[in-house]
């Protein structure tokens, strides 16, 4: 060992299983081409918890990091050191790990891309992991994170749909008032926003009616409040304004009460100004209809 190694990395060296490890989780980092908080947030804990880096100093993990990410550099991407990851991890224990850290990093956001997908296939293979390893692998990190497959996630639309109702329902009542023609519009509306085909026409119709029966004479800001406590993803939070808002344009007109109703939504919604305004600009791409008029083809 060089006296800079003796000096400045103990006993860290360029073949240290650990550096590959990190490599694969920083390969995974980049492989969409945006780097998550959340994704930092797996990579810090895998080096403070994970028993393979127990035992490292401060200055050891940091050199661990630095000889990863150099290595990604002069390779291009994380893909193009697949191979070279393999061959540093020879211990079919650290391949797993290497391939499990891999799938925590890219599922962290609860968003799976395609260049993550594709990062995630090469390195199975490089790792000469079987299908059912690789899968077992990321079916536990998919399970931490709380990562939805297309079939949950349906499942999970056509379980929030009505509370999503509900919410316009509410929108549609904070003018003070809901009259048949603009019951009508509003049904046409709903059967014209995509998520809802989760539910058929005759469900749609139901959640409908139930929505403007449960509104009543309630209190409005009460009832987003009670909303709240049950739509507790921010995603969801987030697309249910959107949703409201689009009941809110419908008509092309702008009532201060549905603006004061949608200072209360931001509120218990935890939601920003800037969440605010990009969910106004999303429900503004919806065609307006002239509540009690036809929907738009």
């Amino acid at each position: 060992m060089s006296f800079l190694r003796r000096m400045f990395s103990g006993k860290v060296t360029g073949d240290d299983p650990r550096r590959f490890l990190i490599e694969a989780m920083l390969g995974a980092m980049e492989a969409d081409g945006e780097i998550a908080d959340e994704e930092m947030e797996v990579l810090q804990k895998n080096l403070d918890e994970h028993e393979l880096f127990d035992g490292l100093v401060p200055e050891e993990t940091s050199r661990l990091i630095d000889m990863a990410a150099d290595a990604i550099r002069k390779a291009g991407s994380g893909s193009d050191r697949v191979s070279a990851i393999a061959e540093g991890l020879a211990n079919r224990s650290h391949r797993l790990a290497a391939y499990h850290m891999a799938c925590e990093v890219c599922v962290s956001d609860n968003e799976l891309h395609e260049a993550e997908i594709a990062f995630l296939d090469t390195l199975q293979k490089a790792l000469s992991l079987t299908e059912d390893e690789a899968k077992e692998l990321f079916e536990a990190a998919r399970a931490n994170s709380g990562l939805l497959t297309l079939e949950e996630k349906t499942d999970k639309m056509r379980e929030l749909m009505p509370k999503f109702v509900d919410c316009m329902a509410l929108m549609a009542a904070a003018d003070g008032e809901v009259h048949g023609e603009e019951l009508m519009g509003i049904r046409a509306v709903l059967k014209q926003i995509p998520d809802m085909a989760v539910l058929s026409p005759d469900e749609l119709d139901e959640a409908i009616d139930k929505a403007f029966d449960r509104v009543g004479d309630k209190e409005l800001d009460v009832e987003i409040g009670k909303v709240a406590e049950t739509i507790t993803n921010m995603a969801d939070r987030y697309w249910t304004t959107v949703y409201m808002m689009i009941i809110a344009l419908a008509d092309g007109k702008t009532d201060w009460r549905e603006v004061a109703f949608l200072k209360n939504v931001e509120s218990a919604f935890e939601l920003t100004d800037y969440q605010m305004d990009e969910a106004m600009n999303t429900a503004g791409l919806f065609p307006s209809v002239e509540l009690g008029g036809a929907a738009p083809e």
